[in-house]
């Protein structure tokens, strides 16, 4: 019997799998509904459309980053070569820890320019997340090759997680890491 009681929070949560594996067309309501233990109909009640669900995960988890990892590029009590690696750590785990690929890199790409009530917040993360970056750089660098630089290390990191997921190897990310400590020195 379908659990009848469950949070948007959760529901967010257990989609996130289900896209991170099947991809956002690839993905259907009933899917979601299954795996929170939903009638598909109930669903509904927290979410009118399978749009404004993953509009809202992409929110909600643009608001973890900017509230949990984002904010470790400005912490002055670590020097920049260790907030560098703790924020690109804390990324890999993201990204590498569950089954399927970068949710935001594989939203972007299936969803751009087809769906419009994504690309702002897709922006908005990739945005925050180059910042934060820079501002890692710029302890180094003017703020325009810092700005760069950050872009750089973004594209190369969600490189290497395809080439991670692709061959099995975490090694791609790794080495993509050891690249970004590099550019500090």
């Amino acid at each position: 019997m379908p659990v009848q009681k469950v949070t948007k929070e959760e529901i967010l949560l257990k989609s996130s799998d289900i896209f991170r594996t099947k991809g956002y067309h690839n993905t259907s309501m009933q899917d979601i509904a299954q795996n929170c233990g939903l009638l598909k109909g109930s669903l509904y009640h927290y979410f009118p459309s399978k749009e404004m669900l993953m509009k809202d995960l992409l929110c909600w988890i643009h608001s973890y980053l900017k509230e949990k990892i984002f904010p470790i590029a400005t912490d002055a009590a670590l020097p920049p070569e260790e907030r560098m690696e703790k924020l690109l750590k804390k990324m890999g785990r993201l990204l590498l820890e569950k089954e399927g690929g970068c949710l935001i890199g594989n939203t972007t790409l299936e969803t751009v320019g087809v769906i419009a009530e994504f690309h702002e917040v897709l922006k908005a993360i990739m945005d925050d997340w180059t910042y934060a970056l820079q501002q890692i750089f710029m302890t180094r660098e003017t703020p325009d090759v810092s700005f760069r630089m950050a872009q750089h290390t973004i594209m190369e990191f969600e490189g290497a997680v395809m080439f991670s997921k692709l061959y099995g190897n975490k090694s791609y990310l790794y080495d993509a890491f050891l690249r970004a400590m590099a550019k500090l020195q």
